[in-house]
């Protein structure tokens, strides 16, 4: 397990941080990809991806693996490595952690602490004390920042949602017929949410996320958006809200049930003349 025992940058880009170590772990550094976590953790899986919830699977993910990464941490006695990083967080975020005493030695080390003289065992109640705090006051607002910054990652949504596929492929309608109309295959949602629509819409900046069409009414109004599954229901894809995409009418009936296609499509701020090779 990757532990937390190093130096921070106090920049209060925690979500950034802990964004990237989600993308790790979603390529196994701790053999903790999607149907693992799924294996340690208690999550009522099919109720959550059957239809749209603002808490998503996503969600759940990175509360799972925030919480074992700082629990681990703390189990390898490297106390400073979780203290340090929360009350960083505490102060970006104005929790008030003074009532849990003084602790002089936050900044320092690990390796520190014995150098200036700290007893390793109160140092280490502090850190479980604000750990506690953390998950009080603190855990939902940093798993929906970490969430941001990954659901603007398409990559990541894709790989996310393909490694849920090979769960739900296996699925049988005998013992799930309330979610699945087949083997394998979760039942359509007959209904998204004005949140997820707008949510996805901001996203993907109003283009078809397959041809780039512009889809904000503001060149054309004659171009209707579609929310389209990246990984089709056909195929083991869920109607969790990381499985969305915006796209326009001709590209969602001409994908077909067993495509995945899809992109980031964007624009670039200002072209660099040494950008393509000559």
């Amino acid at each position: 397990m990757v532990d937390l025992s190093r130096k921070y940058s106090w920049n209060g880009n925690e979500a950034l941080i802990n964004a990237a170590h989600m993308v790790n772990e979603l390529h196994g550094v701790n053999d903790l990809q999607v149907e693992n976590w799924l294996d340690y953790d208690e999550v009522d899986l099919l109720t959550k991806i059957s239809k749209p919830h603002k808490e998503t699977l996503l969600h759940d993910y990175i509360s799972f693996i925030t919480f074992t990464m700082y629990e681990y941490t703390l189990d390898k006695h490297f106390p400073m490595a979780v203290i340090n990083p929360l009350v960083e967080l505490m102060n970006i975020y104005d929790v008030d952690y003074s009532y849990l005493g003084e602790a002089p030695f936050i900044g320092l080390d690990d390796e520190d602490l014995h150098l200036y003289g700290y007893d390793q065992n109160l140092v280490e109640k502090f850190a479980h004390k604000i750990f506690k705090l953390y998950g009080e006051k603190l855990e939902p607002t940093m798993v929906s920042d970490i969430f941001t910054v990954l659901f603007a990652n398409k990559q990541f949504l894709y790989e996310f949602n393909k490694q849920l596929q090979e769960v739900v492929e296996v699925l049988k309608l005998k013992d799930h017929p309330d979610y699945l109309k087949k083997d394998g295959v979760f039942k359509r949602c007959k209904y998204l949410p004005k949140w997820l629509q707008k949510g996805v819409f901001m996203r993907d900046k109003g283009r078809c996320q397959i041809c780039g069409t512009d889809l904000t009414k503001v060149l054309h109004l004659d171009n209707q958006e579609n929310y389209d599954h990246i990984i089709p229901l056909e195929s083991g894809g869920t109607n969790d809200p990381t499985n969305f995409q915006l796209t326009c009418e001709h590209c969602n009936k001409s994908k077909g049930d067993r495509s995945t296609m899809y992109h980031s499509l964007g624009a670039r701020f200002w072209e660099n003349e040494n950008l393509f090779p000559k």
